[in-house]
């Protein structure tokens, strides 16, 4: 079965209609906080799927903590991955373009964690970088986990870094890191003109789940 997962708020019909039109499916999951049933965005995108005679099912994760979240939204896509009746994986997509920041960057994450394809649909589709069935450990360059590998979340310089890292060259690292930023699992800082680099929310999730893989 082909399942459409979106995260939703009030508001956000739109996005999740241009998810729709543009992704194919046969069951429709909205993921939001409490309450999204009882919204007027809600019943928009109910009454337009009971026009062909489909229900929606609606999954609601209510956390402050970004981690929880996670761990309750990779709950929610885990449940909708195999179809109930026969036990067959299901082609599980997720759309993270509804709701607030936090519950689409915890979508991304628990997107990433299982390896579920992901994607942002507001007027364009944009592909996110997560690849179907794919680990933490076939996502990333071996350079790149080792970069992460040396990260926590608190800053360290660069320079420091370059110096663990034992690259050839500067450049090398810098290139390294830039690409990761590209990901948001890095932020960074300029103290005293030194350039400083920690792991984001996002990139804490990754490296534990790289730690997981390499012991495994």
């Amino acid at each position: 079965m082909k399942v459409l997962a979106s995260t939703f708020g009030e508001g956000d019909h739109n996005k999740v209609l241009d998810a729709m039109r543009r992704l194919p499916y046969e069951r429709l999951v909205l993921i939001g906080e409490r309450g999204l049933a009882d919204s007027s965005s809600f019943r928009r995108i109910r009454d337009f799927e009971g026009l062909s005679g489909h229900d929606v099912d609606v999954e609601a994760v209510e956390t402050d903590d970004f981690m929880e979240l996670v761990n309750e939204i990779s709950a929610v896509l885990q449940k909708h991955a195999r179809n109930p009746s026969t036990g067959e994986r299901n082609a599980l997509v997720l759309n993270i373009s509804g709701g607030s920041k936090l519950l689409g960057d915890a979508a991304l994450i628990a997107a990433f964690r299982l390896g579920i394809e992901a994607c942002h649909c507001d007027h364009q589709m944009t592909k996110l970088p997560v690849i179907r069935g794919a680990t933490a450990l076939d996502r990333f360059t071996p350079a790149q986990i080792r970069f992460i590998s040396l990260l926590g979340g608190d800053f360290i310089q660069l320079d420091d870094i370059v110096v663990q890292f034992g690259a050839p060259s500067k450049q090398a690292v810098e290139r390294v890191m830039r690409d990761l930023r590209k990901l948001d699992l890095l932020k960074t800082e300029v103290r005293n003109g030194r350039v400083s680099v920690a792991l984001s929310r996002a990139g804490e999730e990754v490296s534990r789940a790289l730690g997981k893989n390499c012991s495994s």
